[in-house]
Parts: structure tokens; C-alpha cells; sequence
């Protein structure tokens, strides 16, 4: 009797990321590196953060016949490399890796710009411009450089200086890698506006918190599990399918695909170390 080889389960994204973070979920070798603009974060952090949905991942349980080389995420720490994945991500790697640079990773982040310039990142999201009906979600988030000072022209400062915890209070911009996290930055945001005067900006807070923040903590995602006894040719199709969103699989990349699951390094053999 036929059956299905595939479970659909929502799990949360702290979950995911952490999982990616410790190499529990591992991308198969042959995928593309990241590669999502400033622009593009900003959108998924705009969306996660309403609550919208993102798309589903695939996922390939390991042990099965099907044997692809694995590696972490791109930014998981070094120890990530030598756990053995429970599962491959076939299909959602820009996705989940854009959100667990942002967040979990907790350090800068090496993108883009849709002029395609490389730039270093962190990722804020300005607590009024969220609250503000009126406003795109996508206004309130906001990429500063390396050293979080924000030059016009030039390079002069022209913007927010956020390289202080102080400042980032001072300014309501609140920093995305502690979507996940809030307890600390809330208590150094209470004490930097203690006092009764201040007590419209704390409710504030607690009112971004929970509006903004707590969609964080609480967002699920939807992922596609294809069990262990998915044959080779079956994971092949699928991930030729699912992977349309950007330049098309070739035939060669198909073929590496195909002998990475024999454990063969067809693309170092035909280009080279």
C-alpha cells in the first residue's frame, strides 16, 4: 500500500535556529552559499516580526540511503561542523540562514547591498516607527555599520550613534539580536528612564514587547520533513523544484548532487581545490 515519506509539523524558529547554531540541521554540501542583500533581511526581519508567514523548509532526515555530505550554516560556530545533523535543509537555507545571522549569531553581519557592495551589518528595529500604524513594517528596521555610527556623506556622522547600550535607550532602537532575549536590554531600558516622568516611555517598551517581540518567541514555522527512506532520485527532483527562487539548478549541479550522496566530490574533481 503506498504511504507517504513525508510529515508536515510547525516548529518553533528559536528551535530551527538553535538547531542550526548547534549542527542538529546542516545544509547538504552542494548548496549554494548565502546570498541575501540588506534589503531582502530587512523584509523577512519586517515579516517574522508582524507574524506574517515566511514559506515552509524541507527537510531530509539523516541515515537513510541517501548519504550527502553535510555543513553547518553559514556563521554556526566551529563546533557545529563535527556534530552529525538529525536533518538537511533542501529547501529554506537563505531564509533561515538571513534569520539566525540577525538574531542568534550575535554578531556582525557580512551582507550586501542590492547594488550587490559589500557591507557589514547590525540590524535594528526603532521601536516608535513599529508602533506606528501608519508606517510600513519594512521603515522600522534598520541596517547601521560595523561600529553601529551612521555617516551621511562623505563620512560624516549623520545619523543615530548606537555603539552604547545608552544610546540605543535613548534613541527606542532595539537591537535584533536579542529578539529572542529582552530581559537584560528591558532592565538597562527601565533604569535609563527610571523615575515617574518616564513611565509613558517603559509602558511603551512593554507595549513594543509585546506587539513586536514576543511574535519573535513565538512564531512557528511550518517544515516539510522527507523521512529517511526517500530515495536519492526522489530528493534530487525535490530539491530541483523547490530551489526555483533564484538562478535555476544546471544539469551539473544536479549530477554533483546525485555523487555527493556517494560521498564523491564532484565539483572539487572537475574545478580544483
Amino acid at each position: 500500500m503506498a504511504g507517504s515519506t513525508f510529515q508536515t509539523n510547525p516548529f518553533d524558529l528559536y528551535k530551527l535556529l538553535d538547531d542550526c547554531h548547534r549542527g542538529n540541521i546542516q545544509l547538504p554540501d552542494f548548496q549554494r552559499s548565502w546570498v541575501w542583500d540588506e534589503d531582502r533581511i530587512k523584509s523577512l526581519i519586517a515579516s517574522v516580526s508582524r507574524a506574517f508567514p515566511v514559506g515552509a523548509l524541507m527537510t531530509l532526515d539523516t541515515g537513510g540511503e541517501v548519504n550527502f555530505k553535510p555543513r553547518p550554516v553559514e556563521g554556526a560556530p566551529a563546533e557545529a561542523k563535527s556534530n552529525r545533523p538529525q536533518s538537511l535543509l533542501l529547501d529554506g537555507q537563505q531564509r533561515m540562514t538571513s534569520l539566525y545571522q540577525v538574531t542568534l549569531r550575535g554578531k556582525v553581519v557580512e551582507t550586501v547591498t542590492p547594488k550587490k557592495k559589500k557591507v557589514k551589518r547590525w540590524f535594528y528595529i526603532d521601536i516608535n516607527k513599529a508602533l506606528d500604524p501608519s508606517l510600513d513594517r519594512e521603515e522600522a528596521i534598520v541596517g547601521v555599520p560595523e561600529d553601529r555610527i551612521v555617516r551621511g556623506e562623505f563620512g560624516r556622522e549623520g545619523g543615530p550613534d548606537l555603539s552604547a547600550a545608552e544610546r540605543e535607550y535613548e534613541l527606542m532602537m532595539y537591537p535584533v539580536t536579542q529578539v529572542f532575549d529582552w530581559d537584560k536590554w528591558q532592565d538597562g531600558f527601565d533604569k535609563h528612564w527610571k523615575g515617574d516622568e518616564n513611565e509613558q516611555r517603559r509602558e511603551l517598551f512593554r507595549q513594543f514587547k509585546r506587539e513586536v517581540l514576543e511574535n519573535f518567541k513565538y512564531y512557528r514555522v511550518p517544515v516539510i520533513a522527507l523521512d529517511r527512506n526517500t530515495s536519492k532520485e526522489a530528493v534530487c527532483v525535490v530539491f530541483e523544484k523547490v530551489n526555483t527562487g533564484g538562478k535555476p539548478l544546471d544539469a551539473f549541479e544536479l549530477v554533483t548532487a546525485m555523487y555527493a550522496a556517494e560521498g564523491h566530490e564532484l565539483r572539487k574533481d572537475w574545478y580544483g581545490d
